[in-house]
């Protein structure tokens, strides 16, 4: 249609004429034949390439893939090496101020231990010494030297507290026997005193022939159990002098009061509650005594 009049189109043979329809169309392959004739040729063109060119070459490696691995290392190394250091000197820094202080302190307790320990010992004596309201014929008061109620008395030498051993054995002899309880330490101290026993090389004439004149008979006998026993069981207390060993550093006097179940000797020890404590055997004891006196009334 033309400008809206009807038109009719009609296919020519390539002369003008009109062609006629058959009413056949050609084929898909017929017209791709068609198209082919009309192309031009080409012919295609095939390139060979050898192995070696198929593959991309690699590219080498550098001699050290990671350059700052090493150096990071020793780094790490170096400070850790440095803070070990540090924390070791701050051990020692306060090491030696603990030490100092701990110092400090030990002679500062030294020094009070030793202002004080001279009241430490008369306080420990006076509890255990046995009080003189206890004291009763037939029973052996426990008395120690270092007893502040006689311990800075002159005595000897010294004092009772440094010597005074033997008095204080005569005096727990002297009220087990008679019953006076009003006599203490220091009665026999100056006793011993006046009558010149304490500046004798022992105590021998003031257990003897200083007892004889308290009114009361010292008897010697030898370091054997049985005389002991004998001495023990009839009620007559032993004063026993015993050599530096185990009842101390020096020639000392101690008393034998009794005999307990196991057989065993129960001792009155003027230097030692601890020694006092313990029960002998006659055996020890005897290998200690050097000289012993068994007592009784004249």
């Amino acid at each position: 249609m033309y400008r809206g009049l009807p038109c009719l189109v009609t296919q020519t043979d390539g002369t003008g004429s009109p062609q006629k329809d058959t009413g056949h169309r050609p084929t898909f392959r017929a017209r791709a034949q068609q198209f082919a004739a009309a192309s031009p040729q080409h012919t295609p063109r095939l390139t060979a390439y050898t192995p070696s060119q198929t593959v991309r070459p690699a590219r080498p490696l550098p001699d050290n893939p990671h350059p700052s691995s090493k150096q990071f290392n020793v780094k790490r190394l170096i400070g850790g090496l440095l803070i070990v250091a540090a924390f070791v000197a701050a051990c020692a820094l306060v090491g030696m101020t603990a030490a100092r202080f701990f110092i400090d302190y030990v002679d500062d307790s030294v020094a009070l231990l030793d202002n004080s320990s001279g009241e430490n010992n008369r306080t420990r004596a006076e509890s255990l010494s046995e009080p003189q309201s206890r004291w009763q014929k037939g029973s052996v008061p426990v008395l120690y030297q270092g007893d502040p109620q006689w311990a800075d008395r002159p005595y000897a030498s010294g004092t009772i507290a440094s010597s005074g051993a033997a008095p204080l054995c005569l005096t727990m002899v002297y009220v087990n026997l008679t019953g006076d309880t009003k006599t203490t330490p220091v009665d026999i101290a100056s006793f011993s005193q006046q009558s010149g026993y304490a500046n004798q090389a022992d105590a021998t004439d003031l257990l003897t022939k200083g007892a004889a004149e308290l009114g009361i008979v010292s008897e010697a006998i030898p370091a054997r159990e049985s005389s002991i026993r004998e001495a023990l069981v009839r009620g007559r207390p032993v004063i026993a002098a015993v050599h530096p060993g185990a009842f101390g550093p020096s020639e000392t006097y101690l008393v034998l009061t009794d005999i307990d179940e196991y057989g065993m000797l129960i001792i009155n020890d003027p230097l030692s509650s601890e020694r006092s404590g313990h029960h002998w055997s006659f055996e020890d004891l005897c290998a200690e005594a050097t000289s012993l006196w068994a007592y009784h009334l004249a």
